[in-house]
């Protein structure tokens, strides 16, 4: 479906340089100690990714002579998010030994031990399929480690849902869909909601459940979706795929006219009339989508949501 990356990088590396700021520390509370200078002045050049100067000032702070415990283990944290997330050159293998080391070290404390074991979820995660167990794993101790307040579950739950996406076989995704279920009550009315159902809308299409897709983009939809461009995909799929693989026209039409009202902008808007009119009278083979498969005869596999989707706000 939709891009999953959605500018991943960049958007993580603000995240962990946020999150950075949630642990308990005193940085800034020592602003005028050379460590606490330093540090401060390093996740500033995090967080304008100039990662050469920042490098410098995490190495000058971890090092300085008035560095409690507390700043050296964040210099060293800084250094591992630049290793791991660097661009150019960001090597994921080369930071789990650093997070592993930080996580032995660090205190037991919920903000270090979901941040930590979240990043070695991602480690594993981008390193490629032979290492997604091991993220999963990694993902589900970040979860217990979390309280239901931490501003990671959302996210980690995110990250978790979408390794399953990326091994090409029913069976992970349905395991993926029981994964989804799991979290179903964490992620009602989360700010990510929508962003939850895309993902189990696209576990449940490639492992050939397309009830469960048509429940999920609905779902979905109900959620509240802000960007135009996915509300007309959540549409026009939601029409597509109770037409083509379920065959229930009365939703069909119910989500073409729906995609006409709420979208006049597509250019899918004048098709989606079309065939809203055509299935209120009726008629089953349009005139202008390509005809309907026998019953058991399934349709094109790129026909049963038109085209790729999206899973977002």
């Amino acid at each position: 479906m939709a891009d999953r990356s959605r500018g991943r990088g960049g958007t993580l590396r603000l995240v962990c340089a946020v999150l950075f700021c949630l642990l308990p520390c005193t940085t800034q509370a020592r602003g005028a100690e050379a460590a606490g200078a330093s540090l401060e002045r390093a996740w500033q050049e995090y967080g304008f990714q100039a990662f050469g100067n920042a490098r410098k000032l995490f190495v000058e702070a971890g090092e300085a002579a008035d560095a409690d415990a507390e700043q050296r283990l964040q210099a060293r944290l800084g250094l591992a998010f630049i290793t791991h997330f660097q661009m150019p050159g960001r090597d994921p293998q080369a930071a789990i030994p650093l997070y592993e080391s930080l996580l032995d070290e660090a205190p037991d404390e919920p903000g270090w031990k979901v941040l930590l074991l979240a990043r070695l979820g991602d480690c594993h995660a981008e390193i490629g399929p032979p290492q997604l167990t091991e993220a999963r794993r990694f993902y589900r101790r970040a979860l217990e480690a979390a309280p239901d307040t931490s501003l990671m579950v959302q996210e980690t739950i995110l990250r978790l849902l979408t390794t399953y996406l990326r091994e090409p076989d029913p069976e992970v995704y349905a395991r993926g869909l029981a994964a989804a279920g799991e979290f179903a009550g964490q992620m009602r009315g989360a700010h990510f909601e929508s962003i939850y159902y895309g993902l189990q809308s696209e576990l449940a299409f490639f492992g050939g459940d397309m009830a469960r897709m048509a429940e999920a983009l609905a779902a979905q939809y109900r959620t509240g979706i802000n960007n135009v461009k996915v509300k007309e995909k959540v549409l026009f799929q939601l029409a597509r795929v109770y037409e083509v693989e379920l065959r229930d026209f009365v939703q069909a039409e119910h989500y073409y006219r729906k995609l006409a009202s709420e979208v006049p902008s597509s250019i899918k808007a004048h098709f989606a009339l079309l065939r809203a009119d055509e299935l209120r009278a009726g008629k089953i083979q349009s005139d202008y989508a390509p005809a309907l498969a026998p019953l058991g005869q399934g349709p094109p596999a790129d026909d049963a949501s038109g085209e790729e989707g999206g899973h977002g706000r």
